[in-house]
This record gives C-alpha cells, sequence and structure tokens, in this order.
C-alpha cells in the first residue's frame, strides 16, 4: 500500500536474496553427499584412483568456494533488501496515519476513541509489527519454504525411494510448529488487550496527576495497575508453556533420523546406495520438515501484521463527515463578525439522549464582547464547538455575516477565529512557536504585539531566553499566564 517504484526493486531483491540462502543448504547437502560418497569410493592402493580422489576433492572444493560467495550476496540482499524496505514503508505508514487521524471530525474521537493511548499505541506499536513482520518474518518465511522445497528436490533427486518414504514423516515435523502458532496467535492477541487494559490505568494516572496527588491515590492507581498485569502474568506462563511443548516436541525429529537411517542401510546393503547419499538425504527430510514447520510458525506474524494494517487503513481510507481537508466551500472576501445561531437542535454523537440545544437561537453583532452564562453542561462551550464546525446541528443553522458556516471552507472558517479556552495548554516547543501556531506566517514583531494583548509579554521578557524559551514542565504552570 506505501511502496513505490523502488520498494517494489527492494522487495523482488530481497525475495531473490531470500530464495537464495534458502536453497543453500540443500545445496550444501548436495556436495557433502558427493564429498562423502568420494571419501568412500577412494582407493589408496591404486595411485590412478588416487588422482581420480584428488580431482574431484578440488573440484568440490571450487564449488564450495563458488557457493560461499552467492551466499554472501543472497544473505547481503535478504538482510538489506527487506530491512531497507520496510523502514521506508514503515516511515510512509506513519506519516500517513498521522494525517488520516488529524484528518477526521472531533466526533469520530467521542465515539471511536477511549483514549489518546490507543492513536499512540496504533502509530507506534501497530506500525512496529508491520516493520517487523516486512524486514524480518518474510524473509524468514521465504527462507523457509525455499530450504524445505530445495531440500525435498535433492532429497528425490538423490535417492527418490528414500525420500517417498520419508514423505509422511513431514506431519510430525510440522504439527509442532502449527500447534506452536496456534496458539500463541490466541495468546498474543489475548495478551495486548490485557496490556491495553493497564495502559489505559497508566495514561489515566499520569494525564491527571494533580488529581491523584491531591486525593493521595499513588498506592491505589498502583494497585490498580498491578491488577491489571496480573492477565498478562498468566497468559504469559501459558505462552511458554506452549511454547515449550513446541520447542520440546521438535525432539521427534531423531526418531524420523533413526527410521531413515534404518530404512537407508538396507538400501546400501542390498540396492546399491551409497552412505553419503542416504545421510544427505536423511538430513535434507529432517531439515526440509522442521523449515516447513517453522514457516508456517511464522502465519501467526502475519495474522497480527494483517490485524494492525486492517486497524490503520479503516481510519486511512475513512472520509470523515467534516473533512478539513476538503477545499471547497465559499471564502469571503471580508468578515465583519456577525454571529447567529437560528433555531438550533443539538446533542453530542456520543450521548444522543442528552439534548444540548433544542431550537437555540442567538444574534452576536459583529464588534460586540458577549458572556455566556449559565450551570455547568449548560451548553456554553458547546456554542463555541459548534461555530467551529467541530460538530454539525441537528437542526437548524449557524450563519457568519449571513452565510451557513457548513458552505464556508472549513479551514478558511477556522482561520478566521482564535480561541483561548479554560485549560489552555502549551506544546513542547519554544514559546515563540507556540504564539505562531495562531499565524505560522507571523513577523517576531507581531509575536510581540500578540503577547501585549494577552499581558503576557512582560512575563515572558524575563525568561533567561524570553521567546526562545524552550517549554518543560516548569514553565507549563504559567500557561495560563503566557495564553
Amino acid at each position: 500500500m506505501h511502496a513505490d517504484r523502488v520498494d517494489k526493486l527492494l522487495m523482488l531483491l530481497g525475495f531473490l536474496g531470500a530464495v537464495g540462502d534458502g536453497i543453500a543448504m540443500p545445496t550444501m547437502l548436495l556436495i557433502t553427499s558427493k564429498i562423502m560418497n568420494n571419501i568412500g569410493d577412494s582407493d589408496s592402493n591404486s595411485p590412478l584412483a588416487m588422482n581420480d580422489f584428488i580431482d574431484k576433492m578440488n573440484q568440490n572444493a571450487v564449488n564450495l568456494c563458488y557457493m560461499a560467495i552467492g551466499i554472501w550476496v543472497a544473505c547481503f540482499l535478504e538482510g538489506y533488501c527487506w530491512a531497507r524496505t520496510a523502514e521506508r514503508q514503515a516511515s510512509r505508514l506513519r506519516s500517513t496515519y498521522l494525517k488520516a487521524v488529524l484528518r477526521q471530525e472531533v466526533a469520530y474521537f467521542d465515539l471511536n476513541v477511549t483514549s489518546t493511548a490507543e492513536i499512540i499505541a496504533s502509530v507506534s506499536s501497530d506500525s512496529l509489527v508491520i516493520q517487523e513482520v516486512i524486514s524480518e518474518k518474510v524473509p524468514m518465511f521465504v527462507n523457509n519454504f525455499s530450504i524445505f522445497g530445495g531440500a525435498y528436490i535433492v532429497a528425490f533427486i538423490l535417492l527418490w525411494k528414500l525420500a517417498i518414504v520419508g514423505l509422511p514423516f513431514i506431519l510430525l515435523l510440522v504439527i509442532p510448529g502449527l500447534i506452536y502458532g496456534r496458539v500463541l496467535m490466541s495468546l498474543s492477541r489475548k495478551i495486548r488487550e490485557e496490556y491495553n487494559k493497564a495502559g489505559n490505568v497508566a495514561e489515566q494516572a499520569i494525564s491527571s496527576i494533580r488529581t491523584v496527588y491531591s486525593f493521595v491515590g499513588e498506592n491505589k492507581t498502583i494497585t490498580e495497575y498491578s491488577d491489571a498485569l496480573q492477565g498478562t502474568v498468566k497468559l504469559g506462563l501459558k505462552q511458554g508453556l506452549a511454547k515449550g511443548i513446541a520447542i520440546g516436541s521438535n525432539g521427534v525429529v531423531f526418531a524420523v533420523w533413526s527410521f531413515l537411517s534404518w530404512y537407508g542401510s538396507r538400501l546400501v546393503m542390498y540396492h546399491g546406495a551409497k552412505g553419503g547419499t542416504v545421510f544427505a538425504v536423511g538430513a535434507a527430510i529432517a531439515i526440509g520438515g522442521l523449515s516447513l514447520g517453522s514457516a508456517l510458525s511464522n502465519v501467526k506474524y502475519f495474522s497480527d501484521a494483517m490485524a494492525a494494517s486492517q486497524r490503520i487503513r479503516e481510519v486511512i481510507k475513512r472520509v470523515p463527515e467534516i473533512d478539513s481537508d476538503n477545499m471547497d466551500g465559499e471564502i469571503l472576501q471580508e468578515v465583519s463578525g456577525e454571529v447567529e445561531f437560528k433555531g438550533v437542535n443539538f446533542a453530542y454523537p456520543s450521548r444522543p439522549d442528552s439534548v444540548i440545544f433544542k431550537d437555540f437561537s442567538l444574534k452576536v453583532p459583529a464588534g460586540k464582547t458577549v458572556a455566556l452564562v449559565g450551570g455547568s453542561g449548560s451548553g456554553k462551550s458547546t456554542v463555541i464547538a459548534l461555530l467551529q464546525r467541530f460538530y454539525d446541528t441537528q437542526g437548524g443553522e449557524i450563519c457568519v455575516d449571513g452565510v451557513r458556516i457548513d458552505k464556508l471552507q472549513l479551514k478558511w472558517l477556522r482561520s478566521q477565529m482564535g480561541l483561548v479556552s479554560q485549560e489552555p495548554a502549551l506544546f513542547a516547543t519554544t514559546i515563540k512557536e507556540n504564539i505562531l501556531f495562531g499565524k505560522e506566517d507571523a513577523t517576531m514583531e507581531e509575536v510581540i504585539e500578540a503577547a501585549k494583548a494577552s499581558n503576557a509579554h512582560n512575563f515572558i521578557s524575563q525568561l533567561p531566553q524570553a521567546y526562545d524559551t524552550q517549554v518543560i514542565s516548569t514553565i507549563s504552570s504559567f500557561s495560563t499566564n503566557v495564553n
């Protein structure tokens, strides 16, 4: 989804490298069988036979040298190309995903996101899962399948009778890997859910740290976090047990090897087979089966990456009802500032049964200062939210200078407003950059004038670096004054 031509070329070269790396082992077994057979057939009493033996061994040595060079090239392509394209694609994925998140309307966050931890987890962990699969699991999967295919091709080329007998034993070698992958897939999904619960506890406590301190709730928070982690401990123990059983069951390869050794000896004694060939075929069958099991166990990682990709893709492809990227709409050449609410009906999407406005009307003349007074939850902040088009009304209309705001270009509409909320916040950058968020192309003189207008200039000037002071926790306590 996020691959360009360079990435497709890197994936092609990485695929070829993984295949080359995979077939190296079966090729090594093929050459090893020839070396062992040459040693077994050598006759030290015949000078002619000895010279022929030396020539064959020299040729095998040359073949191994060529093979070493080929493996080096294949492994380099496998490691570099997949890692490089994974980094490139994951970088684009993170940028695209964050842009899509910032594009969504406020109602989306009210209805679909329980906390900011979910967004942070999707930006970081989900993209890391996808990056890890592309950089490591895909080449390992291709590599293991190449070993499996190459091993059985070599086995049938060398001694098809033994290869056919050993073919059913693939199931014994594959089943542990399949069980391990399937069990781990289920457990990893449950562990992720448990960690999300624990993460929500920590995120809520840290984001409301003043409240926690004021109620002396540190120990209670620690207890809740510890209780939330108990589920992951139990699942982790099950995961370890499944992993131990799966890895331990790989010992069945020795049983398979013993049978192939016995049957191979019968072929040597009665059918003219050679010992080196029997050894190579037995090793190929065992290694091929184990490699297939390892390849199939990687399926769980593909499943996790596909689930993460699905979550990210849903956000990227979602077109919000109030689209801040939509550049359609009117732009007024002159703005006097008259605001009028006409028969507005509204209820928050997350609380549709709780009506905030019913046939609400208000007219604010241009240049006038108006105070909205009312109890908590009466809709004072909602007026501003509707005026900025964070939400659309369920009835009635809101006009600026006689034009309905849903007919105006959204970015332009919001750029005409300046808002200082009751809980101001500063971003982790300089004070100057924080002020420039209101007007990115403002000059330094305009920045100073804005600070003077908000009675913050004298305070800022007393800071060690004035407007270039970096906003950190010690300055956050003065955020109200600066705003």
